[in-house]
């Protein structure tokens, strides 16, 4: 006879295993020991086009295409893996996996967590663009101080042409200084506000031919003031001739070289000093740069564009090197940064088929480089 006491637990177990089950906001399944999904969630259901009762009782593998390896279930190691599956329309779903064996008496079963990447690249674009807004508004004093010059330009000279006029002492060359002096003054102004707007601009990668070094030069037009002014940092650049084939998202390229400037100033407060930013190329055939031997010369097939920020701060503790590109870290003091600058960069880059490093140099300091394919 089955005490009453202990059926009332295991229906309140049950009830509450099912209510944070459904709770859950990313897809959630188990799974039997024969591979039959045993308890499935609404968010599990939606993301394969099936309804729950439908779901519950179906063998995993319906999900799984064919075209793909046998997937094992370990009994005793979780498993993290991107694939794809197949909804039951026949449409792809491209998916992250998480696979953690559970025990419960009925036998060894498996908890598989389904996310949607493209829900995830969803939120990703919209944490760049946030990221990206929220640096504009760091580099306000910066913008504003590169616009006050031309600005000062334009009104001195107008209102030495308007003395001039008055007192009849215009002469066609004096006329001709003002005009030219008023006009690069104007043009740099144009050149500021289009390089902002584009910073700012939403929405899709827009892939195109740039100069790799413009790339540099319009990050420095955003910060160069600030980090004389209000940091005490100053910007070297060592950058080489005829870069000019790179073929990239030059505004998200731009955050990039952005958000290591920030991250390499920040790292020499409150003292200051000299951020060494370089550009070069490596053509093919050549050891790639990179840290111990991860890019051997044979996988250098095409050019490739490089860039460095150097800064000349404490380094990197060995203890945090391999977490220094997630997403939230940071050993900042509270408030002073989010954790996103560093995981944001390498994202973009890694779009790009790129690759994105850090590595303490001899004399100190760190030294962030961007390696992209030209092609």
């Amino acid at each position: 006879m089955i005490n009453p006491l202990v059926a009332e637990k295991n229906d309140s177990t049950a009830q509450f295993f099912t209510y944070l089950l459904q709770s859950m906001s990313s897809g959630t399944l188990v799974i039997n020991e024969n591979g039959v999904i045993s308890s499935a969630n609404q968010a599990a259901a939606t993301m394969l086009g099936s309804d729950m009762p439908d779901l519950v009782g179906r063998p995993f593998h319906d999900f799984w295409p064919e075209h793909l390896l046998p997937l094992e279930f370990p009994d005793d190691t979780e498993i993290h893996r991107e694939t794809v599956l197949r909804r039951l329309d026949g449409r792809s779903l491209p998916v992250a996996l998480t696979i953690t064996p559970i025990a419960a008496e009925s036998g060894a079963q498996k908890l598989i967590s389904v996310t949607n990447l493209h829900d995830v690249e969803r939120l990703n674009e919209s944490l760049t663009h946030t990221q990206r807004l929220a640096g504009m508004g760091t580099l306000t004093a910066s913008i504003a101080h590169e616009l006050n010059n031309p600005i000062s330009i334009i009104t001195a000279a107008c209102a030495n042409l308007s003395l001039d006029v008055d007192d009849n002492a215009l002469s066609l060359e004096r006329l001709r200084h003002y005009v030219e002096m008023i006009e690069q003054s104007a043009w740099r102004c144009v050149r500021i506000v289009e390089v902002l707007r584009n910073y700012s601009l939403d929405g899709l990668p827009q892939i195109a031919v740039t100069d790799w070094n413009k790339i540099v030069e319009d990050s420095l037009t955003l910060v160069k003031q600030q980090f004389q002014g209000q940091f005490n940092v100053r910007i070297e650049t060592d950058l080489a001739p005829n870069l000019k084939s790179a073929v990239c998202d030059h505004n998200r390229l731009t955050q990039v070289v952005i958000n290591l400037l920030t991250n390499a100033r920040d790292a020499m407060q409150p003292g200051g000093g000299a951020i060494q930013i370089k550009t070069w190329l490596v053509p093919a055939g050549e050891l790639l740069p990179g840290p111990g031997k991860a890019y051997p010369a044979e996988l250098a097939t095409t050019d490739y564009f490089a860039l460095s920020v150097q800064d000349a701060g404490p380094g990197i503790a060995p203890e945090i090197t391999e977490r220094i590109f997630d997403p939230f870290f940071t050993t900042k003091s509270n408030g002073s940064g989010t954790g996103l600058g560093l995981f944001i960069a390498r994202r973009i880059v890694e779009q790009h088929d790129g690759r994105i490093w850090a590595e303490n140099n001899p004399e100190g300091g760190a030294t962030f480089t961007v390696l992209l394919p030209r092609q």
